[in-house]
């Protein structure tokens, strides 16, 4: 297929797998199938401690070093790494991931909420709004993009056997952290999204044309739902290491 071409770049596509640049290059981890990323860092490396996880890869970044783990968590081989910020960054590691074997990712971290909530409310994305860059290399153009139904099931199974509240939910998907406008935010409210985050777009379109499954489990944490004053509560602090143990949970059950 060629170049999809349009006056507006976002919106050009190339269906090709193949690019000049693959990832897995310099490298040749194997990983386990099952696979979390999280969106968090201290909770990880208390894990890692608690548990003597094994380093079996490490990705270089500009900015810092990706180790990736692997551990055993309810009788169950689980790759697991941090996640950077991001749809751009975080599909990069995605990629690598995916390269080295895995086939099922369930990825853990906060979100701000759109909707009147507690701080800590758990949310299973069902599908995301593509405001965002990375998702439209992946995919071709389109408003939304919709998560896979074997991960949505396997993370409500966990929330339901740990008798945890939680909300199946659309997800504004965003690269303008300082671009949430009011009226944007009212936009969103109106369309019936219920949180914001800045990688769930990208990281699902990923994981369709990589042909894998892919979910997310978010909990809230600041709350954009009064336009007129941003509440950033305790940003969900409390709830990280939470979240990381469910989505161990989750990944076991896909």
């Amino acid at each position: 297929m060629a170049v999809v071409k349009n006056e507006i770049p976002i919106l050009e596509f190339d269906s090709e797998s193949q690019a000049v640049i693959m990832p897995g290059h310099g490298w040749d981890y194997k990983f386990s199938p099952k696979a979390v990323m999280l969106f968090m860092n201290n909770e990880i490396e208390d894990y890692v401690s608690k548990n003597k996880c094994e380093i079996v890869g490490k990705f270089e970044s500009v900015t810092k070093t990706f180790y990736v783990y692997k551990t055993i968590h309810r009788g169950t081989e689980i790759t697991f790494c941090q996640a950077p910020l991001g749809g751009a960054a975080a599909v990069q590691i995605m990629d690598q991931l995916i390269e080295g074997g895995v086939k099922e990712i369930i990825t853990a971290g906060c979100c701000g909420s759109l909707i009147d909530d507690n701080e800590g409310d758990f949310f299973i994305p069902t599908a995301a709004l593509r405001q965002e860059g990375t998702s439209y290399h992946y995919l071709p153009p389109s408003r939304e993009v919709e998560l896979d139904d074997k991960a949505i099931m396997a993370i409500e199974k966990v929330l339901i056997r740990e008798e945890i509240p939680y909300h199946k939910c659309k997800t504004w998907t965003t690269d303008g952290f300082y671009r949430e406008t009011k009226e944007m935010v009212l936009y969103r409210k109106e369309e019936g999204y219920s949180v914001v985050e800045m990688e769930c777009a990208s990281m699902a379109a990923c994981a369709k044309m990589r042909g894998i499954i892919f979910g997310q489990l978010l909990f809230t944490a600041d709350s954009l739902a009064n336009v007129d004053k941003h509440n950033e509560r305790n940003w969900g602090d409390e709830y990280f290491s939470y979240a990381m143990e469910l989505a161990l949970d989750a990944v076991a059950e896909v």
